[in-house]
């Protein structure tokens, strides 16, 4: 089998309660203590999976962490660090470690202060070489797609907790945002990782607001990468990476991240929003009172329209919503990159992201795209309901020297709470095919990778059993936890 040379993981979200790959301690009656220091047993058995996958081989694979891994949004740093310290230990630490030393990491929405941290950082530096009498460049809202093309950016928080590690001062990190390209040598396949939150409206409010406030402004066609994240970045960095460690504040919008399908939920969050707008004197000084409720008006219902969450549709792999917003991103944003850096949209793309929870594959033609574009989502490691979604689950996509990609599903919510089978799956090729599934399906079309693993990999063999094991009980825990937080908000 070829070797594995690339592992992505995404919504890891060590830190917050729901996370199955942070340990919590109930105390019942809707009370609970996270517990940071102490690794649960799925992440545990996960690592031993990968570390099984990449025995023998002649180099380690490449970590690309891809967003969401710290939980900043519900939970405080020293929290999330101390949570994420543990997979440090067992995956990077010296002995036995699983990754090369150079990792790369796309911040999400709810570590997008990683990024901000990152990209000031960076500015700041750039600022110390600048020539006397240059005119100064604004501050850079993205970096490009190759990592090669530009020089490292540091997530100063991430690389501090790795670095004081046992032996792990020599890992680096490197920051790429929101998009990251892997190209063959003769640039014809490329595999675009991304976190994937900028498929949600929510994340570009205030992109939506200024074309319904200031149509005039609009820019005829798809907005670039870095005008959606000019616009919207400090709006993602205070609601999603900001505003949740406020204390008692955080604690309360913790409960709004939980329900954002819930209309009043929606309407106290948008007239709160633009009642402290105008109270900072944010808002024009000529708003009287009736303007200030046609302005709270058009806000709320804006807020309601875009927000209804991915999360928030258990029962459905990916809603109309997202695959609307989805194309939007390849045909628009992503497409503008791969143009402007690489000349132009390569025949064989791929495009692998989390951000939803769900871990699935498919191949969607895009337009645009000269062939089929494959889709692989990694899923996500927390449980966001009281009750099993059969498409939430978590994943990594695994992709060899020739970048062909597949996504090794560890585990995914079962209705009867049994465990669920480790599952390798394979999306069509760049030119047609069907999905592959290690059960119940064709092997991927064209995928080596693919043929090597599903014939390989025997799901009632250790450690792929202990894995669905200990997903069915973590899951089964937070289920419960679940319940009980909201038989306690009830009461």
């Amino acid at each position: 089998m070829a070797d594995i040379r690339y592992v992505v993981l995404s919504d890891l979200h060590f830190g917050a309660d729901n996370s199955v790959l942070t340990s919590v301690l109930s105390e019942g009656a809707g009370r609970f203590q996270v517990d940071p220091a102490a690794p649960t047993p799925l992440l545990e058995a996960m690592v031993a999976g990968l570390r099984q996958l990449t025995a023998g081989q002649s180099a380690r694979p490449t970590l690309i962490l891809a967003g969401d891994v710290l939980d900043l949004a519900l939970s405080p740093d020293e929290v999330a660090a101390t949570a994420f310290e543990g997979f440090v230990d067992l995956a990077l630490a010296p002995a036995g470690r699983l990754f090369d030393p150079v990792v790369y990491y796309l911040p999400g929405n709810h570590d997008h202060h990683m990024w901000e941290s990152a990209r000031e950082a960076q500015y700041v530096a750039a600022l110390r070489d600048w020539p006397a009498g240059k005119a100064l460049e604004a501050p850079w809202h993205t970096t490009r797609l190759l990592p090669e093309r530009q020089p490292p950016v540091t997530p100063e928080l991430l690389s501090a907790v790795i670095g004081r590690r046992p032996g792990c001062g020599d890992v680096s990190v490197h920051v790429a945002y929101p998009n990251l390209a892997l190209t063959s040598g003769d640039g014809r396949r490329c595999r675009v990782i991304s976190h994937g939150h900028f498929t949600e409206p929510i994340y570009t409010l205030m992109s939506h607001l200024r074309d319904l406030l200031f149509p005039t402004q609009r820019v005829p066609g798809a907005a670039s990468i870095a005008t959606l994240e000019e616009e919207n970045f400090a709006w993602i960095d205070f609601f999603w990476s900001t505003l949740g460690r406020s204390g008692q504040v955080g604690e309360d919008v913790g409960l709004v991240y939980a329900d954002l399908t819930s209309a009043a939920d929606l309407d106290v969050l948008g007239a709160n929003l633009i009642a402290g707008l105008m109270a900072h004197g944010k808002g024009p000084a000529w708003l009287h009172p009736i303007e200030t409720r046609v302005l709270g008006s058009i806000f709320k219902r804006e807020v309601n329209h875009v927000a209804r969450s991915e999360r928030g549709t258990p029962d459905v792999t990916l809603s109309a919503k997202s695959q609307a917003g989805l194309r939007s991103y390849l045909g628009g944003p992503v497409a503008g990159q791969l143009r402007a850096e690489l000349g132009e949209v390569p025949p064989d793309l791929g495009f692998i992201w989390g951000h939803t929870h769900k871990p699935y594959v498919d191949s969607w033609s895009v337009e645009g795209y000269p062939g089929r574009v494959q889709i692989l989502n990694t899923g996500g490691w927390v449980v966001d309901t009281a009750e099993p979604a059969g498409v939430q689950g978590g994943g990594a996509v695994l992709m060899d020297d020739d970048l062909n990609a597949v996504l090794l599903r560890f585990y995914t919510q079962t209705a009867d709470g049994t465990p669920a089978p480790v599952e390798v799956l394979a999306p069509a090729n760049a030119a047609g095919g069907g999905p592959g599934a290690a059960t119940g399906g064709g092997p991927g079309a064209g995928n080596p990778l693919f043929d090597a693993l599903a014939g390989s990999l025997d799901p009632a063999a250790e450690p792929w059993c202990s894995i669905s094991a200990a997903a069915a009980s973590l899951v089964a825990e937070r289920h419960q936890l679940q319940r009980e937080v909201t038989a306690a908000r009830s009461s």
